[in-house]
């Protein structure tokens, strides 16, 4: 099965928030060893030179460690996953509210949804 990537970020950058993303939702947690490079790069249908250079990344972000004979670790410290959220949640409120921007609605508005939906009075 392959992954459709987008086509203006690199490839091993995806990959690189694919599984940072599953480290910050706790689907990958500290000690838990990583799929194999051949693994991934059969299931997202790429090269596995381009996960190898993910991986890597990874292991310099401190996310993962590679132990030369057992495979690779998740290593992310409670710190840096609590960083990684916070940096992530920035990101993705800065693009919603370029999005409304960009819609005409004001920031009232917006607060107002946010409000509606949160008390339940509007379905998610």
């Amino acid at each position: 099965m392959s992954y459709k990537f987008l086509h203006d970020i690199p490839i091993y950058m995806q990959i690189i928030d694919i599984f940072r993303g599953k480290i910050l939702r706790g689907e990958l947690m500290r000690g838990d060893q990583m799929p194999s490079v051949r693994d991934v790069a059969m299931e997202y249908g790429v090269n596995p030179n381009t996960v190898q250079r993910a991986f890597s990344e990874m292991d310099r972000l401190e996310l993962t460690r590679s132990e030369r004979t057992t495979g690779r670790f998740v290593i992310a410290s409670d710190q840096l996953i609590r960083e990684c959220r916070k940096e992530e949640s920035k990101n993705t409120i800065k693009e919603f509210i370029a999005k409304m921007k960009a819609l005409g609605v004001k920031r009232e508005e917006i607060i107002e949804i946010i409000e509606m939906i949160e008390k339940g009075w509007i379905d998610e």
